[in-house]
């Protein structure tokens, strides 16, 4: 790494106060770390920005927050342009805030970026299991694949890149796509096919995104497919069945990917996941789980019957199946279910849950456990720009 061309990381944001901390954490843990961190938000109302720069604070990134009046529609694509344009003039990847990032992955992203004129991104990893690989649902999950270009261009927008030099070149993302879902990442990325760069897609620049029940319903895309493809002249409804069912589906069933860019520095298995997969516990399960060991806590402190129903509640609320079913997390869910079912004895039950207390919450401390980046020639100064 060098310091000609500067890395900045944008995150837009609406009402992710719960999870944009954890994203947070995991950039300041990674390979590289961002000399620059830009977060746009759209007027979320439950303090996003505060958490965040907490966050950025605590870690000691250097950052900008913009924060945007609320408009009542959907407008990524201002949120991006406006971060964009107050990043430093360099590498720039462009994600959500409500994903967690590989290790690797700023540093991955970074590589691509020491060429010019092209648009970066990698995979994009659900908290699913299956059958094929790490996955379940193949077609979401592998629509971001390990491919160059082809007929179909990959680059989604909770995972991408490119020189602020190429995001003038093309005029920024269109506002067009303003107002409905999805699309402007696709119509970003052929466009700057068409100026003369690459679509570029490397195993190593990674991330997990964290599911959710979306803020705003059903998100249909109707209307902008209809934009992209009047104003692209292409057919995108046949082009993403062909590129997924013909190429991408294809390529992980025969056990092919691309290499990464970092070489052996990124262990890849023989499905391009990140060697050891294993779906992380869901992040809302993490957090709920908290609230669980709360309330078991509460029945150890004061064995009484009358807590045995606030238990089972919060039960209830979790979804074990977000995570692996033989994870240490789901394992520990079955554990409690199975001693409030067959332990009749107020006694043993307190000496069993007090066991799982204490399981539980080193559980927990080891899945959020922050670990020490690694050296680095580029280090972020901390400081908060004007």
């Amino acid at each position: 790494m060098t310091d000609r061309l500067p890395l900045t990381l944008v995150l837009v944001s609406y009402n992710k106060a719960d999870v944009i901390a954890l994203a947070i954490e995991s950039v300041a843990r990674g390979s590289v770390r961002p000399d620059l961190v830009v977060l746009s938000d759209d007027g979320s109302t439950d303090g996003t920005p505060e958490v965040a720069e907490e966050a950025l604070r605590k870690c000691g990134l250097r950052y900008r927050i913009l924060r945007h009046l609320r408009v009542a529609r959907y407008r990524l694509q201002t949120m991006r342009n406006a971060a964009v344009a107050n990043a430093l003039d360099g590498a720039i990847m462009v994600s959500d805030s409500d994903c967690i990032f590989g290790h690797h992955s700023l540093e991955s992203h970074y590589a691509i970026h020491q060429t010019p004129m092209r648009v970066g991104t990698g995979p994009r990893y659900e908290y699913l299991e299956g059958s094929n690989g790490p996955f379940q649902n193949t077609f979401y999950t592998l629509e971001c694949s390990h491919f160059q270009h082809g007929l179909y261009v990959v680059p989604v927008g909770a995972n991408l890149s490119f020189r602020k030099s190429l995001w003038r070149l093309i005029g920024g993302f269109d506002r067009a796509y303003e107002g409905s879902y999805g699309m402007d990442e696709y119509d970003f990325s052929l466009r700057a096919q068409r100026a003369g760069a690459q679509c570029y897609s490397d195993p190593g620049a990674y991330i997990f995104h964290i599911p959710h029940d979306t803020i705003f319903g059903g998100r249909s895309a109707t209307r902008n497919i209809k934009i992209f493809d009047r104003g692209l002249r292409h057919d995108h409804a046949h082009q993403e069945w062909y590129y997924i069912t013909r190429r991408v589906i294809p390529s992980y069933l025969r056990g092919n990917r691309k290499q990464p860019l970092l070489g052996d520095k990124v262990a890849l298995d023989e499905w391009g996941a990140p060697a050891g997969f294993v779906p992380p516990p869901h992040f809302e399960f993490v957090r709920s789980r908290a609230a669980l060991i709360e309330v078991v806590d509460e029945f150890v402190q004061k064995p009484d019957w009358s807590v045995h129903p606030k238990i089972w509640k919060r039960l209830g609320s979790l979804n074990p199946w977000l995570v692996g079913k033989t994870t240490p997390a789901a394992v520990m869910i079955e554990e409690l279910r199975w001693a409030l079912d067959n332990i009749g004895n107020l006694g043993k039950l307190t000496k069993r849950l007090t066991r799982w207390r204490d399981a539980a919450k080193a559980l927990e401390a080891q899945d959020l456990r922050p670990t020490e980046p690694a050296p680095q020639e580029r280090q972020p100064s901390g400081a908060v720009l004007p």
